[in-house]
C-alpha cells in the first residue's frame, strides 16, 4: 500500500473533521436566527462529517496506518444570510469532492484497496452537492420572504439521522 496515498487519506480524514467544525459554526449562526429546522439540518451535517472522518480513521487503522491529527483554524462564524451559509457550504463540498476525486485518481493504479474504499465517498459527494444546490435554488427563488424561509426551515428540520457509510 502506498504511504503517499494513505497520507492523502489521512489528510482527508482531518478535512472531514474540519468540515464538521465549519458546519457547527454555520449551525450556531442559524440558531441565532431561531431557524431551528436549518440548525437541525446543519447539526446532522456535522454528525455526517464526523462519521465520514471516523470511517477513514477506521480504514487507515485497519491497514496498519496510524492516523495523524492536525490542528484546525477557527471557522467563519458570521454570514450575510442563509443563502450565504448554503453557498459557502456548497463551495466547501466542491473542495471535498475535488480532494476525494484526487485520492481516487491517485489510488486507481497504485492502491486498489484505497481506490475501492474511496468510491463510496465519491458517490456521497454527488448527493452532498445536489442537496446544497437544491437548497440554494429554493432560497434564491424566495429571496427575503421570511414566510417562505420559515417553510424551508420547517422542511429541513425533518431530515433523518446521519447514516454510516456501508463500507465494510
Amino acid at each position: 500500500m502506498s504511504e503517499h496515498i494513505l497520507d492523502l487519506l489521512n489528510e482527508q480524514m482531518n478535512f472531514e473533521y474540519e468540515s464538521a467544525y465549519i458546519y457547527k459554526a454555520m449551525s450556531a449562526y442559524t440558531d441565532e436566527l431561531d431557524l431551528d429546522g436549518i440548525t437541525t439540518w446543519l447539526d446532522l451535517q456535522v454528525e455526517e462529517e464526523v462519521i465520514h472522518g471516523e470511517g477513514m480513521r477506521k480504514f487507515l487503522q485497519s491497514v496498519g496506518y496510524k492516523p495523524k491529527y492536525t490542528a484546525m483554524a477557527a471557522p467563519k462564524d458570521d454570514y450575510e444570510s442563509i443563502l450565504d451559509v448554503m453557498e459557502t457550504a456548497l463551495e466547501h463540498e466542491k473542495e471535498v469532492t475535488k480532494r476525494i476525486t484526487n485520492i481516487s485518481n491517485e489510488a486507481r493504479d497504485t492502491d486498489p484497496r484505497v481506490f475501492s474504499f474511496i468510491q463510496w465517498y465519491i458517490d456521497e459527494q454527488v448527493e452532498e452537492e445536489e442537496n446544497f444546490s437544491k437548497i440554494i435554488t429554493r432560497l434564491k427563488r424566495v429571496g427575503d420572504d421570511w414566510h417562505s424561509i420559515y417553510m424551508i426551515d420547517q422542511e429541513l428540520g425533518q431530515r433523518g439521522p446521519a447514516e454510516e457509510p456501508n463500507i465494510g
